[in-house]
C-alpha cells in the first residue's frame, strides 16, 4: 500500500470509481455524483472528497478522462471534445438510475462540469479551483488557445512543476502519485479552447452552484474564477475563498473545510 493510501486507510486511493447502487435500510440511495479531475491529473486530486462522499452514502463515478488512462513520463495529446464526451457518457450512465445528479469538477474538470450542466439536467454544481485563466495571464487582451496551439507545433511538452500544495506532508505524498512529468501543450491549448467555448454559455447555466477557490493558487487565476462566478446564470450560488490553499484544494491545508462545505451544500434540500 502506498504512503498516500495509508494516509487515508484505503488501497483505492486515486483510482476510478465505477458507479454502483448503494442501499441503506433497503432503500436506494438517491444522491448521485459525477466527479471530474483536472488536466494532466487523475482521481487522486479529489480522492479525500470522493471517499467522504462514499462514506456519506453517495453513489458516484470518478472516471479517468481520455488521454489520462496510461501513466507515462510524457503526457500524451488529448482533446476537450473527448473529455466532454466522456463526462456526458458517465453522467448518462448514472442519470439512467433516476434521482438527482450533482457534478463536481476540479480545475479543467470544473469547466467540463459547466458543459455538462449546459447539456444535462444537473441538480447541483461544485467547482473547485475552476480553470478560467492561467495564473498571472488573466489580464491578456487576446485568446491564449491559438497562441499555445501554435507553440505546440514546435514544442510538444513543457516540464511539470511539483504538486501545487502548501501542506508539505501532502505535497510529498502526492508527488508519489503524479504520473506525468510534463504537460502536453496541444492538450493545454484544447483546455484553453474549452474555456472560450464555455464562457458564452455561463448565463444559461442555472443549477445551484458552489465555487471554492484557493487564495494561494499558483496555477489558475482566482480573479478569473470570480468573473466566471459573476457571469454564471444560477440564482443560488456561493463563492468561497480558502485562505491557506494552493490549487489542489481537496488535498491542501483547507481540505477539511472543502469536505465540510461540499457535503453540506449537497445535503441541502432541493
Amino acid at each position: 500500500m502506498s504512503d498516500i493510501a495509508r494516509e487515508y486507510g484505503n488501497e483505492t486511493f486515486g483510482k476510478p470509481r465505477p458507479w454502483r447502487a448503494l442501499e441503506r435500510d433497503g432503500e436506494m440511495i438517491t444522491h448521485r455524483c459525477l466527479v471530474l479531475h483536472g488536466l494532466g491529473g487523475g482521481p487522486y486530486e479529489l480522492d479525500p472528497l470522493t471517499q467522504a462522499l462514499e462514506t456519506s452514502g453517495a453513489a458516484l463515478r470518478a472516471p479517468v478522462l481520455p488521454g489520462h488512462e496510461t501513466i507515462s513520463f510524457r503526457m500524451p495529446a488529448s482533446r476537450f471534445e473527448d473529455w466532454e464526451r466522456a463526462a456526458l457518457d458517465n453522467f448518462d450512465l448514472m442519470a439512467g438510475a433516476g434521482d438527482r445528479m450533482a457534478v463536481i469538477g476540479f480545475s479543467t474538470g470544473g469547466v467540463l462540469a459547466l458543459q455538462v450542466a449546459a447539456q444535462r439536467p444537473v441538480s447541483r454544481l461544485v467547482l473547485l479551483a475552476p480553470f478560467f485563466a492561467i495564473r498571472g495571464l488573466g489580464w491578456l487582451p487576446f485568446r491564449l488557445a491559438p497562441v499555445v496551439g501554435q507553440i505546440a507545433r514546435v514544442a510538444e511538452h513543457i516540464p511539470r512543476r511539483p504538486p501545487p500544495i502548501r501542506d508539505p506532508t501532502m505535497r510529498r505524498i502526492v508527488s508519489q502519485m503524479v504520473g506525468f512529468r510534463t504537460f502536453n501543450l496541444a492538450a493545454v491549448a484544447s483546455a484553453l479552447a474549452l474555456i472560450d467555448r464555455t464562457w458564452d454559455l455561463l448565463p444559461q447555466i442555472q443549477p445551484p452552484t458552489l465555487v471554492l477557490q484557493g487564495r494561494l493558487d499558483t496555477v489558475v487565476e482566482p480573479a478569473a474564477a470570480r468573473r466566471m462566478f459573476d457571469r454564471l446564470g444560477s440564482r443560488e450560488k456561493e463563492f468561497c475563498i480558502l485562505p491557506r490553499s494552493d490549487h489542489l484544494l481537496a488535498l491542501d491545508r483547507d481540505r477539511d473545510e472543502v469536505l465540510s462545505r461540499v457535503l453540506g451544500f449537497l445535503a441541502e434540500p432541493r
